[in-house]
């Protein structure tokens, strides 16, 4: 563990509207803003201690912003503003911790996945998806391939891949599928889920562009570019509601 944690992982948390308040600071005190130059010396003002790296204003929309990351770091893991906790989805004791604050322990487990990540060549690793610990399987607590959501995604040295700025969202289905086209695998850790607050709610962030019309134009653009891959995602006793528009991922390996 101490040999993997030598060399840690650019952590980059792209936020917008939000300079009050980045939720993900006290969990990852060392990860880095992203932010629009409009916006930056708000941000310094209110955290003076975190590094802020601002990017021209006419790159708008968090696809294209992640893109501005990708051409600008050599390996990053991008997480958003709003996580709220790192969950275990793999405790079920009384005295097993599900929920994880400490920074310590957070920063330990991003940089071992990058790890194992690169020990194994992979080119992108993410974390769960899953929103409810009962979805989680036991079995398969690794998974090489399979929906990366955007939110909390690393990109390793050599990856060669790029989004299409053209997306408002679902910027993560189109880098999940490119993915599996380009590298076949990746390296998802079902083991873990982090926990973001007010995704459709609060302010800022995605919330300013992201509509129901937007999403099933893309998820039919999406469906248009990798077929079958793309599926309509429908309710399950897990979970009843789902928005119009969103999308799951059906890989054929």
């Amino acid at each position: 563990m101490k040999q993997q944690m030598k060399k840690q992982i650019k952590i980059l948390c792209p936020s917008k509207g939000r300079a009050d308040n980045v939720m993900t600071i006290a969990l990852i005190p060392t990860l880095e803003l992203v932010v629009s130059e409009n916006e930056a010396e708000e941000y310094k003002k209110n955290y003076p201690d975190t590094i802020v790296h601002s990017f021209p204003s006419y790159i708008r929309g968090i696809t294209a912003t992640r893109q501005w990351m990708l051409e600008n770091f050599e390996e990053v893991f991008m997480i958003d503003d709003d996580v709220a906790s790192l969950r275990r989805n793999f405790a079920f004791g009384e005295n097993d911790p599900i929920r994880i604050f400490d920074p310590e322990v957070i920063l330990e487990i991003i940089n071992s996945t990058a790890g194992i990540a690169k020990d194994i060549g992979a080119k992108v690793f993410s974390f769960s998806k899953i929103r409810n610990p009962l979805e989680y399987n036991s079995f398969k607590p690794i998974a090489h391939t399979g929906y990366m959501n955007a939110s909390f995604c690393g990109f390793l040295k050599g990856h060669g891949l790029s989004y299409d700025v053209s997306m408002s969202e679902g910027e993560d289905h189109y880098m999940s599928c490119l993915t599996m086209y380009k590298h076949r695998y990746c390296l998802i850790d079902n083991r873990y889920s982090f926990i973001t607050d007010g995704n459709f709610t609060s302010k800022g962030g995605c919330n300013t562009y992201r509509t129901r019309d937007s999403m099933m134009k893309n998820t039919l653009y999406l469906k248009k570019l990798f077929g079958d891959a793309i599926t309509y995602k429908a309710p399950t006793e897990l979970m009843q509601n789902v928005n119009i528009g969103e999308r799951s991922l059906r890989f054929p390996y």
